[in-house]
């Protein structure tokens, strides 16, 4: 048992300093991508390449090439998560307006105008839902 948790513990560490720059391989050209710098700067562009030591990427004013050591993390815009954002914010509108109706007794409505309502704050959670692509983070450079 002891040694089980000693090979626990060993493989944690191990996992907690593995380098994911390698993900970025994966990335496809002009794929939106942040970069988040060690200095606070984010910028944002379409992917062109990566090397092991550094990643460019096209920005408004050109091209830009970023050292692997200047980087805080990497994030890729991901397009499917646009659904499951828009069903997340479908079901906080709904459940919201569904509260407000059942901590209120319903009021003075009918169950159709209750419906109708659950309906309309579900489709408009899901708008906004939409509205946030949502990002994937592959690179998260470890602390030294």
């Amino acid at each position: 048992m002891r040694s089980l948790s000693l090979f626990l513990v060993a493989a944690t560490a191990l996992l907690a300093q593995a380098d994911d720059w390698p993900l970025l391989r994966g990335i496809y050209p002009g794929q939106h991508t942040h970069v988040h710098l060690l200095d606070g700067k984010r910028l944002s562009g379409g992917f062109i390449s990566t090397t092991d030591a550094n990643i460019v990427i096209r920005v408004r004013t050109g091209d830009q090439t970023f050292a692997k050591d200047q980087i805080k993390k990497i994030s890729v815009r991901k397009g499917s998560k646009r659904w499951r954002n828009a069903a997340i914010g479908a079901a906080i509108g709904a459940a919201t307006i569904g509260i407000l109706f059942a901590a209120n007794d319903g009021g003075d409505a009918d169950s159709s105008f209750i419906a109708g309502a659950i309906v309309a704050y579900g489709v408009i959670g899901a708008g906004i839902g939409a509205l946030f692509p949502g990002y994937d983070t592959l690179y998260r450079a470890t602390r030294k």
